[in-house]
């Protein structure tokens, strides 16, 4: 990849992802505690809305700028 804007987009997203899947595996595992649940769940919840965020810019940048980044 040659663009250095694209390799920290495509970095950043991969970080917000392993994020998001963490949270969303912890949650998995809190079913039966409610109070743990609702927690997790929020921060799930936000790690999920970050994961998007990263993905758009990601994409928003190949389009704006034609970068080959592989999707």
């Amino acid at each position: 990849m040659d663009c250095p804007t694209a390799k920290t987009l495509v970095d950043e997203f991969a970080v917000a992802a392993m994020e998001y899947f963490t949270a969303v595996d912890k949650l998995s595992n809190l079913v039966r505690s409610h109070y743990h649940f609702s927690v997790a769940k929020e921060h799930t919840e936000q790690a999920g809305a970050k994961c998007k965020l990263a993905r758009l810019a990601l994409e928003k940048h190949r389009v704006d700028h034609n970068c080959n980044i592989p999707t």
